[in-house]
């Protein structure tokens, strides 16, 4: 098949994950051959001159792929925040994608630094969003979650980790603009940080992506009764069938902390924390070592417990 596709991707890091998000870069390239080229637009928020060689670097050995850098400063300094973290800052550099961008770019996918691409994502790419802001895969929260954004009890809620955006759609109706009065009203306090903003003010212009495009921790750690049973999910959740497909052969893989840490944690239990290990060995921190589990201990008790007992 003669390749003729152009695709834009996303990412957005600080120093800290930088190494991560170069492994998802690598997992993205190495499965996805089809496309002519691959633009990364890779969103950087105090990375080293030292690491930022090593990406460049990198980059360099992938005829397909082209990088740009873009500084976070000038969009972070317009966020009134109120609240203690527990992610890195660096993930709400998505709510202003729209004006990063240059113009003529109508759409983009945005993925998380956490992300192994274990498959091609042609098919997703060129899903026709037109109608929508964006293409996302339906998250498992609990009604409390939904209700802190405004969404209602048995309605979706989705996850940001990957994102299908239509930019084109989000300039002309202000979308950044209306996530920063999000979280004014919010008081600079939302609950799920960026991800509660999306879903707040997007709520039902997002299309629901097949589960395979973001396959989660947690499908691995329960199953569909067991996620219904848990989070009181409504029966628009996603099946037993596409579930289990999708664990067995994920189009996208998201590492996410859910009951377990991520890969590079030591005590890791995700059933394939291997294919993080395959890509992070092809860029140059590949020597890296499993880094020590900070959790609290009661923490660590609690997220056994579920994975062994919670039925």
């Amino acid at each position: 098949m003669e390749r003729k596709e152009v695709m834009n991707v996303v990412y957005s890091s600080d120093d800290n994950y930088v190494q991560h998000a170069v492994t998802s870069i690598v997992s993205l390239a190495q499965n996805n051959k089809n496309f002519k080229k691959i633009n990364i637009y890779l969103i950087e928020n105090n990375i080293s001159i030292e690491k930022r060689n090593q990406v460049e670097n990198l980059i360099e050995k992938y005829e397909q792929l082209s990088l740009e850098w873009i500084n976070f400063s000038k969009w972070l300094k317009r966020l009134k925040l109120n609240m203690q973290w527990d992610i890195s800052i660096s993930a709400y550099a998505r709510l202003f994608i729209s004006e990063m961008l240059d113009k003529n770019i109508d759409k983009i996918l945005y993925l998380d630094c956490d992300i192994i691409v274990n498959q091609s994502v042609y098919d997703l790419w060129n899903m026709d969003i037109k109608e929508y802001y964006i293409g996302a895969v339906q998250d498992a929260v609990n009604d409390n979650t939904k209700n802190s954004v405004g969404i209602e009890s048995g309605q979706p809620y989705y996850n940001s980790g990957v994102l299908l955006i239509n930019l084109k759609k989000w300039r002309e109706d202000n979308i950044s603009e209306k996530f920063l009065q999000f979280i004014e009203k919010h008081h600079g306090k939302v609950v799920h940080h960026d991800q509660g903003v999306i879903n707040g003010v997007l709520k039902s212009k997002i299309y629901k992506l097949p589960l395979k495009y973001n396959v989660m921790t947690i499908h691995y750690i329960f199953n569909r009764n067991q996620i219904m049973r848990y989070y009181k999910e409504s029966t628009s959740f996603y099946n037993e069938k596409e579930i289990e497909n999708a664990k067995e052969v994920p189009s996208i893989l998201h590492y996410t902390p859910s009951f377990t840490v991520r890969p590079w944690i030591k005590g890791c239990k995700h059933p394939k924390k291997g294919l993080y290990w395959k890509y992070l060995n092809m860029t140059p921190w590949k020597d890296l070592k499993n880094q020590k589990n900070q959790e609290k201990w009661y923490i660590r008790i609690i997220n056994w417990l579920y994975r062994n007992f919670y039925r």
